[in-house]
Parts: structure tokens; sequence; C-alpha cells
């Protein structure tokens, strides 16, 4: 383990700590090791990360990274990022972490450009890590599709655990990989783009915990990679789209979106389907949540190419004008027109019929044994055997059967 400090950082807020930081990093280059930074706020410039080097703060806001008024640039950036961003090479550097610092983009001092972290490597740990303050996104994460994977780990997953990221100009976190990476319990808000965007060569990656809010916003959740699973995610906006789709095998599943029944200027959708890069895309994928005070929609089908499930439980009063009345055509279930492979069920209680939509494509109903007696105000529907013919019935809580349909 080296010290900063040792290596002459300051950490004042005043003075340049760039080569200092550099020199400490540098230190355990070769063989791997722990770069530790006490307490303070460390005025720097680019810093580049190696494989192997774990940089440590002091915890949350104790120790501060800062960028360096008109450097423009990451405060912390991988070896030969310049080069190998946007190459889908299967290089980068590997087996290193960030965590217990916040890295503040200083953007007012910065106008021409910063980011919190660029990244192009994989088998990364990001924990408790506060990005903010950035002129453009807080964190760019790269990688190719594929690559040989080091020795013991054979790990090529990025781990992001408790990570925060606000205030930036463009996305809180631009991940394009490594793909079937994790992020855990991770915040982003009040960013000028997207929250989570997911693009690039991330399929596969996994999101548990995670909640994106902001008035800023435009999109919480973008899931522009193939495979992406959100479980027990949140999305919490005024304006915008809390989950965008665009491409095929997407999973929100156990999530809320909450709106606030917002209409004008920009519309406010709770799940929407875009198009994605191939013509049948986005598709395959399963939507299972609940959407509350989407001021335009709970779902937005327009670009639904198909064979996915959609099922969500909705509260959608609609907005209302500053005199208290209902604004027309607002808080709608959904818009645009399901694929015909896509199942639905967007329920609103019986209450509001015009927002329960339910369309189940064809499917079998195999003959069984006659059934137990369905609960009160139900019934029951089944098919079974009579004399080789199959019959279609329906079954009422008193127990009696009507035949429906008999095979001629």
């Amino acid at each position: 383990m080296v010290n900063v400090r040792d290596h002459g950082a300051a950490g004042d807020g005043a003075t340049d700590d760039t080569r200092a930081i550099q020199a400490a990093v540098d230190a355990v280059r070769d063989g791997g090791g722990i770069v530790f930074f006490p307490p303070g706020t460390y005025l720097t410039g680019r810093v580049t990360l190696h494989s192997r080097v774990h940089l440590r703060g002091s915890g949350g806001d104790a120790t501060i990274l800062r960028l360096r008024p008109g450097s423009n640039s990451a405060i912390l950036e991988s070896d030969g990022y310049a080069g190998l961003t946007g190459t889908g090479s299967s290089d980068g550097i590997t087996l290193f972490s960030v965590r217990d610092l916040t890295l503040d983009g200083n953007k007012a001092q910065n106008p021409d450009g910063g980011y919190g972290l660029r990244l192009y490597g994989y088998g990364y740990e990001l924990t408790e890590v506060i990005v903010f303050n950035c002129r453009n996104d807080g964190i760019v994460s790269e990688w190719g599709p594929i690559g040989a994977l080091p020795a013991p780990s054979h790990q090529m997953e990025a781990r992001l655990h408790a990570v925060r990221t606000h205030g930036n100009d463009g996305h809180g976190v631009n991940f394009h990989g490594p793909h079937d990476s994790m992020f855990l319990n991770c915040l982003t808000f009040e960013n000028g783009a997207a929250g989570f965007r997911l693009a690039g060569d991330s399929m596969g990656t996994l999101m548990v915990n995670c909640h994106a809010w902001g008035i800023k916003q435009n999109v919480s959740f973008d899931l522009a990679a193939t495979g992406i699973s959100c479980m027990n995610c949140y999305a919490d906006l005024s304006g915008g789209v809390g989950v965008r789709i665009s491409r095929n095998d997407c999973r929100w599943i156990g999530g809320m979106v909450l709106g606030y029944n917002n209409t004008d200027p920009h519309p406010e959708i709770g799940v929407q389907f875009v198009p994605g890069v191939q013509p049948d895309e986005p598709s395959g994928c399963l939507i299972d949540g609940k959407v509350v005070n989407c001021g335009t929609a709970a779902v937005d089908f327009g670009a639904d190419r198909g064979l996915s499930s959609v099922r969500l439980s909705l509260s959608q009063p609609g907005a209302q004008d500053d005199r208290g009345r209902p604004v027309p055509g607002s808080g709608r279930g959904w818009i645009g027109t399901p694929a015909p492979t896509t199942q639905v069920e967007i329920t609103q209680g019986l209450g509001h019929p015009d927002k329960n939509l339910v369309i189940r494509p064809a499917f079998d109903l195999r003959a069984q044994a006659t059934p137990s007696r369905p609960g009160d105000s139900s019934v029951r529907l089944f098919a079974r055997e009579v004399g080789g013919r199959t019959q279609l019935c329906a079954m009422f809580p008193s127990g009696a059967i009507q035949v429906m349909a008999t095979e001629p």
C-alpha cells in the first residue's frame, strides 16, 4: 500500500496534486497494490489507471478528487483509453478497483469537457463511489464483446456496488461493457441525459435494486443492449421516460415507474419501446411491474416488434390543469399498438375499463380432470375429453358446468 501524501499530495483543494497522485499510482503499477487517499480534497488533472491498481479513499465525501480548472478531461482514465475506445478490442486494463471516494467534475471551471471515470477494461470493481458535477458523463465504461480472461480470476464482468452519479450534463452512467456485468444498489439522479444508459457491448448486464430519478433526466433507464435485466429497480421522473427499450430480450421485473402527472413540455411515459439497430428490435422482452402517475401514458408500444410479455398494474389518474380539472387525453394506459405476438395484461381495476388491456395470443388449453370449484364471482375455464371428443367448459362457483363448445 502507498499513501498519496507520501508522494507529495497536499489534499488541500488548492495545490495541483496531479503529479503526486500519478506517482503513487505508478509506484504500484508493476506488481499491483493499493493507493490510499487520506481525507482531503485533491485538485487533479487526468490520472491514468493501470491493471491491478486499487484506489481507496476514506469514505464518502471525506476524500474528494476534484478536476483541476481548465483540464477538460476525465479525472480517472484507464491506460490506453483514447486508442481503444470504439475499437471493440479485447485489450484494456483489468482487475482494478476504485472505492470510498468522490469525484467532482468541477464543470463550472471545465466548460469544454469533463468526466468522472473513462474506462476501457474488464473485471473491475467500483464500490461506494460518488461521481457528480461533470461537464459530460459521470462514468463511461467500454470493452469488446469477448477476450482472453486473466488467471486466476477468469472474470470479465465489472461489478458496480453503491455507486452514485448526479448533476452531470451527460449520462449518469454510460455503460458499453464489459458484458454480463452487475449493478447493485446504485443511484443516479438529476443528470442531463439518461440516468443509466446500457448500450454497445454491455449485453447480459444485470441491475438489482437500482434507482434513477430526476427532473432533468430525459430517460431513467435506457436499455439499448441485448438481454439487459433490471430486477426491483425504480424510476422516478417528472417528464421523460422511465424505461426505454430498443433491443431484444430485455427484462424489467418487479420494478416501479413513478411519474409526476406531467404532460408539458415533454411527454411522460412509463415504459417505451423504440426502434432498435435491427428491423426486428425490440422483441422478446419481459415487463412485469407497476406504473403510477405517468402523465402521457403508462406504456408506449410504438416500436414493439412482438414476442414480448407486458404485465403491468397501473394507477393513472391523469394530469390536472391549474383549476383542478382533468386534462383530456392524459394518464392513458397505453399508446401505440402491441405487435400481434405480444402478450399484454395492463390493468387498473374493474372501474377503469379504458385503462385495461388484455391480449393473449393463441394458446392450447389441454384436457384435464375436472378442476375444483372457483371462488365467488368467478368462472373457471377448462378443457375435458368426453366420449373421445374435446369439450371447452366453464365451471361456476356452485359447481355447475356449462359446455361452451364440443369438438365436431
